[in-house]
């Protein structure tokens, strides 16, 4: 399936505005940046055959939507996230390179250095939806049933928002309508959990796993395990435990859900 390549009009709008204005040249530094760190991302989502549904262009960087990222395997995606995250050490080295042959100026190698640390440390923490967020919600995933691993995921995310945006960004008003958003979010993820919760499911008894056997109590699947349920009146096998769920075939979904990353 080709790859969707979607423009927003803002980056239009950025991109005229940084031209007119004699900012192009940073902002296109920035752009690189953003874009090795997602090339990471996607080089391993295509090494673990994660097909990529969109590739959207977007003012400061590029975007990846994975189809079924958060169904499959934790582990796989645990790498396809820290993917994205070891590019920002390919930087130095490269824009060292650059300066060296003096093709980058001592100032403008300073400012990028700057610029790529910030925006490692600003992904890396663990706040969902970013990057540090998202492999704390696959560590989850790797030890607890799924709709735990989702309610702390969110749940402690939308938490510590508010403290992150005090004490490490020393609420500075340009910073407060990103953390909005990523609250935002939280917020509609919250919301969303049975939803996700069932779309796993889903997912789930049209691709059964092969991982080691899980057997517990809980009305709910182990993402990392092949679940075998103690009820009442028996065993029930995840494979049964899905068919009671959703009927004998299940009902196909009308898109696959999909994760901007």
């Amino acid at each position: 399936m080709p790859v969707k390549i979607k423009v927003s009009g803002f980056t239009i709008l950025v991109a005229a505005l940084a031209f007119f204005s004699h900012a192009a040249v940073p902002l296109g530094h920035i752009f690189f940046i953003l874009a090795l760190h997602e090339s990471g991302h996607a080089f391993w989502a295509w090494f673990f055959h994660y097909p990529i549904r969109q590739l959207s262009i977007l003012p400061f960087g590029l975007a990846l939507t994975l189809e079924h990222f958060g169904d499959g395997d934790a582990w796989e995606e645990l790498v396809i996230l820290a993917g994205g995250l070891a590019m920002h050490g390919v930087i130095p080295l490269l824009y060292g390179g650059l300066a060296k042959l003096g093709w980058v100026s001592p100032v403008m190698l300073d400012w990028v250095l700057d610029i790529n640390r910030s925006v490692f440390l600003f992904n890396v923490l663990p706040l969902y939806p970013l990057d540090g967020g998202r492999i704390v919600q696959s560590l989850w995933h790797c030890f607890l049933p799924y709709r735990t691993a989702q309610a702390l995921t969110v749940g402690l995310s939308a938490l510590g928002m508010p403290l992150a945006f005090v004490k490490l960004m020393n609420c500075n008003p340009m910073t407060l309508g990103v953390f909005g958003f990523l609250f935002a979010v939280n917020l509609i993820s919250w919301h969303q959990r049975a939803y996700q919760a069932e779309h796993f499911y889903l997912y789930r008894l049209i691709h059964p796993c092969s991982h080691p056997l899980k057997l517990h109590r809980k009305q709910d699947l182990y993402r990392q395990r092949h679940n075998v349920i103690l009820e009442p009146g028996g065993l029930l096998d995840e494979k049964q435990w899905l068919t009671r769920r959703f009927g004998k075939t299940g009902p196909l979904p009308s898109q696959p859900r999909g994760w901007l990353i």
